[in-house]
């Protein structure tokens, strides 16, 4: 099932919440909760990288107070579940999007960012930095 939009919650980890910590999140309306996506998705911003995140459920936590509170060995047990999953859907997403042109914007995330005057910039770090904002410099 592919949904598209929501809110993240990246926790510092690792740790699991508690189901206290997991209803304060929902309350803010988090959709995930979890400790790995933010850096990803920022870096991929600065480098002007399209980026999506892959969330596989492994606990429901305190959407569903039937289930039990989160415990290791069920969390291990469900991820090698979505080994085959998340394989699956990144072979697809590869041949879906092909060579498809980008038309996201994202390529050009950083234009307008940089305001330190030009002239201030030595060449050295202008050369350092010329991989990610080259064409802005």
């Amino acid at each position: 099932m592919i949904h598209e939009g929501g809110t993240y919650i990246c926790m510092e980890g690792p740790q699991f919440s508690t189901r206290a910590e997991s209803n304060v999140y929902r309350s803010f309306g988090a959709s995930v909760i979890s400790m790995t996506a933010m850096q990803e998705a920022r870096l991929a911003r600065e480098a002007e990288m399209c980026y999506a995140a892959l969330v596989l459920v492994t606990d429901y936590d305190c959407w569903h107070q039937s289930v039990a509170a989160v415990d290791i060995g069920e969390i291990l047990r469900v991820m090698k579940l979505n080994v085959d999953k998340a394989q699956d859907a990144v072979v697809r997403l590869a041949h879906a999007l092909g060579n498809a042109p980008r038309t996201c914007g994202c390529e050009h995330a950083l234009k307008g960012t940089i305001i330190t005057e030009p002239k201030a910039i030595s060449q050295r770090l202008i050369d350092d930095l010329r991989p990610l904002v080259g064409k802005y410099l």
